[in-house]
């Protein structure tokens, strides 16, 4: 599994991807602090998941979750951020989850439990 993990937070990113090492051992984490770079990533890498803070200058994670799903129609997009004010918006963009911080790896299970990643969190 291929992951891509971005927030401008360098701390809260850094949780994430601690996570996301526990909740997924041996999955492919690549880290962003900044949205442009990560879609530039997403342009010519397959990746599986994307897990991504909303609020980022140049482009926010709705930006970041259409153009990765513009050239990755399958990818998976989970937000991670410290307030609920977006998760209406979230839940009409068909994002696979919405994450409060801080991230655990229960959460991060949750919210990835109706997608075809289920078998393979119960199987590491």
């Amino acid at each position: 599994m291929v992951i891509v993990a971005v927030d401008p937070n360098k701390s809260d990113l850094k949780r994430l991807v601690t996570t996301l090492r526990k909740a997924y051992p041996g999955s492919e984490i690549v880290m962003f602090t900044e949205s442009m770079p990560a879609i530039e990533y997403l342009k010519n890498n397959p990746i599986d998941i994307l897990f991504t803070e909303i609020p980022m200058f140049q482009a926010d994670g709705f930006a970041l979750q259409a153009a990765a799903e513009a050239v990755q129609p399958a990818i998976l997009t989970v937000f991670v951020t410290d307030t609920d004010v977006y998760a209406g918006r979230a839940i009409k963009t068909n994002a696979a989850g919405y994450i409060l911080k801080p991230v655990t790896k229960e959460a991060v299970y949750e919210a990835l439990e109706e997608t075809k990643f289920k078998q393979w969190m119960y199987s590491v």
